[in-house]
């Protein structure tokens, strides 16, 4: 008897497994409970930092924070537990599912937003993470445990509204925010509505805090509709790549990932008490967010907000929407069609010159002419050509130099800038074929600091290991803007390779360095040679972390053999997999860095190096790489 009950239990679990995979499968796709199982057996591969658990096709797409990743990297590696709070938003119509959650990352509390998309196979075709590195903000969502019951509510047939009604009413949201024109219509909102930001209830509350970076202490006592009608959010000047992918109409919720621009061009906040105030330093210049926010309509208004946002490079695009086109119209003029030395350095003064002034009517600009800023290509006339205030002039300031390269026609300026008051180091190259510019790479590193109303430093980085916070830099070493004693140096591809490579292994034992050789990054110089820095000897060798691994994206922006000067720029990746125990829990979490530096090559040697390093998301990947 006992033998036939087991077999009777066994083949009814069997029945109920094959039963689930069959949901998964037929044609209705996978229903409510079936999304959510799906999503916590994510979640659960996820700290087991196994994927190979999940359901997925072979040609899945993986993303955190808007970077592309091999599934099973990044997160995988440090993702230590699962925490208590988990908001889920289910849609069996698109077969997706979405949490708004927390976990621990090498044991420190983070905010984790995942999509999942499936086919009707119930196999995942895309994978969608937003880590939000703000521990203040888990540890409310923590003490929360669970979602307000509003949210889990089963909505009546006869009390919803369709599913483009939803869409169209939660993307009002959006363009009321877009540049917040306080006289806009905002009765989409319902009058009790509230919202979440991070966790932290940011209507209807009477603490007295501060908003955001900015120090108005009244915004956060207002409602919804009244907050958009003070026009206080006009920061916001673009909200792009909006998509709805999730939307649960049983519950009357939508899902909404989208990304906000803050071109640096507004400098006022209007106050809710009448006055204005200055804007933070944190928006002198361009920033990109990425949000992802959760929707609640009562009837067709919106009724609970919940967002979370994490910075990304300015104009970063989610890999979820198309690419967008930025190549310029052009103009018609040129310079000559054989461009030397002296021609190249009046090019890169004139497009200085040019984006001080946000006025592109005087350069020779080639017909789809293209543009970028640390990565991403933006339009000509965006980004630094409307938030530079003034630049290091070459042969006049103490730091700032050309490299031109006559043969490629190619001409680089290497120089300190500022916007409104933050500093920064701009690596520009420009391309010149034919007496017209084809390309403009700019890549700048900024000064960061915490302080008051949020500094500037980047949303919820981990710290560097060599901050630059503004402090001076000092003169721009001799040696970058003298000839070459051989006049003419030569600079071998391989030489350069084995620099990398040395930086990838922590091992000089391959890269030709002078004896005397020194180094400066983020504007520290140790005590210490190149050859022992890369050897892991110094407090902050190279000013990387000295478990960095691989140095990818390697890329020579210019070698201007004159001058026996080379410009390259190369991401470099963290990819811890566990806590270390001689580094904080914060700076433990999986990184990259976009490594922008001069190296003098004297004698067939490394003899300087002057490096600016960047914070940047896991993964990440320059535009040119590609090309």
């Amino acid at each position: 008897m006992k033998y036939y009950l087991q077999l009777a239990l066994a083949t009814a679990w069997s029945l109920t497994a094959f039963g689930s995979v069959h949901r998964r499968g037929n044609s209705s796709g996978c229903d409510r409970a079936c999304l959510e199982s799906l999503l916590s057996d994510y979640l659960i591969a996820l700290t087991s930092h196994d994927a190979s658990l999940l359901p997925t096709t072979p040609d899945v797409k993986y993303a955190e924070n808007d970077v592309l990743l091999p599934l099973g990297t990044g997160e995988w590696k440090v993702a230590s537990s699962l925490g208590k709070y988990r908001h889920i938003i289910s849609d069996p119509v698109s077969r997706q599912v979405a949490a708004i959650t927390t976990l621990q990352e090498n044991g420190k509390p983070v905010i984790y937003i995942v999509r999942l998309a499936t086919n009707p196979e119930g196999e995942i075709t895309e994978i969608q993470t937003h880590i939000t590195r703000d521990s203040g903000g888990a540890a409310l969502y923590e003490n929360m445990t669970t979602p307000e019951p509003a949210w889990l509510e089963t909505i009546p047939p006869e009390y919803r509204i369709p599913r483009a009604k939803l869409i169209a009413q939660t993307d009002k949201y959006y363009t009321g925010m877009e540049r917040n024109n306080p006289k806009g219509n905002y009765s989409f909102f319902d009058p009790d509505c509230n919202r979440l930001e991070d966790g932290l209830q940011t209507t209807n509350q009477r603490t007295g805090d501060p908003y955001g970076h900015s120090n108005d202490t009244s915004f956060a006592s207002l409602g919804c509709e009244a907050q958009f009608q003070t026009g206080f959010l006009g920061f916001v000047t673009k909200i792009r790549d909006r998509r709805y992918d999730v939307v649960d109409e049983e519950r009357q919720a939508v899902l909404a990932f989208t990304t906000f621009d803050h071109n640096g061009t507004v400098r006022e906040l209007p106050s809710v008490n009448g006055t204005s105030s200055p804007i933070p330093p944190y928006f002198d210049v361009p920033r990109t967010l990425a949000a992802a926010e959760a929707f609640r309509l009562r009837g067709e208004k919106l009724w609970r907000i919940e967002m979370t946002l994490t910075e990304v490079p300015y104009g970063a695009r989610s890999p979820f929407v198309e690419a967008e086109n930025f190549s310029g119209a052009g103009t018609n003029l040129t310079v000559a069609t054989s461009c030397g030395r002296t021609c190249l350095e009046g090019v890169v003064d004139k497009v200085l010159a040019s984006m001080l002034h946000n006025d592109t009517t005087n350069l020779p600009l080639a017909r789809g002419v293209r543009y970028s800023e640390n990565g991403q290509f933006i339009a000509i006339g965006d980004g630094l050509w409307e938030t530079l205030d003034s630049f290091a002039i070459p042969d006049t300031d103490i730091y700032a130099a050309r490299f031109a390269d006559p043969e490629t026609g190619t001409v680089a300026y290497w120089g300190s800038t500022l916007e409104e008051t933050t500093l920064g180091v701009l690596a520009l190259r420009i391309k010149v074929d034919r007496g017209q510019i084809t390309e403009i790479e700019a890549n700048s590193v900024r000064a960061e600091f915490t302080g008051p109303r949020g500094g500037t430093q980047t949303l919820m980085r981990p710290p560097l290991p060599v901050e630059w916070n503004g402090t001076s830099l000092g003169r721009l070493d001799a040696v970058f803007k003298q000839n070459s004693s051989e006049n003419g140096t030569s600079i071998s591809p391989a030489l350069l390779n084995a620099y990398f490579d040395g930086l990838e292994h922590h091992s000089s034992a391959a890269v030709p360095f002078a004896a005397s050789c020194s180094r400066r990054d983020n504007g520290l110089r140790l005590n210490v040679t190149c050859a022992a820095q890369m050897d892991g000897h110094g407090t902050t060798s190279n000013g990387l972390l000295s478990q960095t691994s691989a140095v990818r994206n390697r890329r020579i922006l210019i070698a201007d053999e004159r001058k026996g000067v080379v410009l390259a720029v190369a991401m470099v990746d963290y990819s811890t997999t566990s806590a270390n125990g001689t580094l904080p829990a914060n700076q433990t979490v999986p990184s990259s860095y976009m490594v922008q530096q001069l190296i003098k090559v004297e004698n067939w040697s490394i003899l300087r190096v002057e490096s600016m390093i960047k914070w940047m998301p896991f993964g990440y990947a320059s535009v040119w790489s590609g090309t």
